[in-house]
């Protein structure tokens, strides 16, 4: 009988020990890692390097990675390894600077976007939004200032959509649709060029219309 007790425990303990090496992550190798570095320094951004990026998990590696896609303006592979990052690592102390690269997916969407009126209002309030979400969050992060620049230059981007959208209403007749623009913008984004530009388009259409 003990020795079918003890041969139960073995068992057991063999089937603990199995399970633990299952669970273990395979640590990379250092001329991996050196690889991804070298990859990452060049200005890669690929599906592939992003994946052996998360697979590796060296937190730093997922920062860096996620800044070269961001850069080459592949920003659905940034957004991924942000995601994995917050997942991964939501200890460590650079918190701020994985949300500081997230907060400019959306500029970055927001600046692609130039050409595009009605794109640039929706990106652009996306990307506000997010940054003043980060100021909040992170009010004594050195990233603040760098977002604070950022968060004008959308305002301004966005006044001057507003505004183009205005004369392609006037343009197509939709002259009440018009003016709802003019003094929205007027009324707020009042410190832009193209608020004083809407000033004085309305200026106009009362001088017309008297």
């Amino acid at each position: 009988m003990g020795a079918v007790v003890r041969s139960a425990g073995v068992m057991a303990l063999a089937l603990v020990l199995v399970g633990c090496a299952g669970n273990r992550v395979n640590q990379p190798s250092e001329s991996s890692l050196a690889d991804l570095r070298a990859r990452l320094s060049m200005g890669q951004c690929t599906p592939e390097l992003t994946a052996q990026v998360i697979a590796a998990q060296q937190a730093p590696l997922h920062l860096e990675a996620a800044y070269q896609c961001l850069t080459n303006a592949r920003l659905e592979l940034s957004e991924q390894l942000l995601s994995d990052y917050r997942n991964s690592f939501a200890q460590r102390a650079d918190q701020d600077y994985a949300a500081y690269l997230a907060a400019l997916i959306p500029y970055a969407r927001f600046e692609l976007a130039a050409g595009d009126s009605q794109q640039r209002l929706e990106q652009g309030r996306a990307a506000h939004g997010q940054m003043v979400a980060f100021v909040r969050a992170y009010p004594q992060s050195r990233y603040r200032s760098e977002l604070a620049e950022r968060m004008e230059s959308i305002l301004q981007g966005m006044a001057q959509a507003e505004y183009d959208l205005a004369l392609v209403d006037a343009e197509h007749g939709q002259q009440a649709r018009a003016e709802r623009r003019m003094r929205y913008l007027r009324e707020n984004y009042p410190r832009t060029p193209a608020a004083t530009s809407a000033i004085a388009w309305l200026i106009d259409q009362r001088s017309v219309q008297d």
